[in-house]
């Protein structure tokens, strides 16, 4: 591990590097939630081809990265829910309209505080809210340190073989 970890805005240069992070996070963080052939059926360029969607545009998606010596290690990302609800057809969550739709690290570089970093990054102390698989309990507990709590909300994503998610949502806080 380098010697210098940093918390920055994504940009387009990063795109490649983001969307590698992106895949290999993914397929770390859904073994043993999701099937050993459905991981290995994803392909790592739909998550290139997401981050250039995200970063290569003139007014690029607010998501910030995590580097170890400018490489990047993890990424956040949140974005403003349209309309008077979630485009799941949801009710809107108590605590407003900003949504983290991303925050993933590399399980190297997990329990370094570039979590809690990243989580500063995007949301700050604003209200919030997210969605998790509700299996996942190692986020589900990172996010409760942070102020989250589950209220109530719960999908399944069909086309992740119905994984169950629920969404947690947190008041304006300041952050440990």
């Amino acid at each position: 591990m380098g010697s210098r970890l940093e918390i920055r805005r994504a940009r387009p240069a990063d795109i490649e590097a983001v969307a590698r992070v992106h895949y290999q996070c993914w397929q770390e963080t859904y073994r043993g939630m999701l099937s050993d052939g459905f991981l290995a059926a994803v392909e790592p360029a739909g998550r290139l081809a997401l981050w250039r969607q995200l970063l290569d545009r003139p007014q690029p998606a607010e998501a910030w990265v995590a580097c170890d010596d400018g490489s990047p290690v993890g990424f956040a990302g949140v974005r403003l829910l349209p309309g008077p609800g979630s485009p799941e057809g949801h009710p809107p969550p108590s605590s407003g309209n900003v949504e983290l739709w991303g925050l993933y690290l590399l399980a190297s570089h997990q329990g370094l505080g570039l979590g809690r970093r990243l989580l500063a990054a995007a949301l700050g102390n604003n209200p919030a809210s997210l969605w998790v698989a509700a299996g996942n309990g190692k986020a589900i507990d990172f996010y409760r340190h942070f102020g989250f709590v589950a209220d109530g909300a719960e999908d399944t994503l069909a086309d992740w073989e119905g994984l169950p998610v629920i969404r947690m949502v947190r008041a304006e806080q300041h952050l440990p």
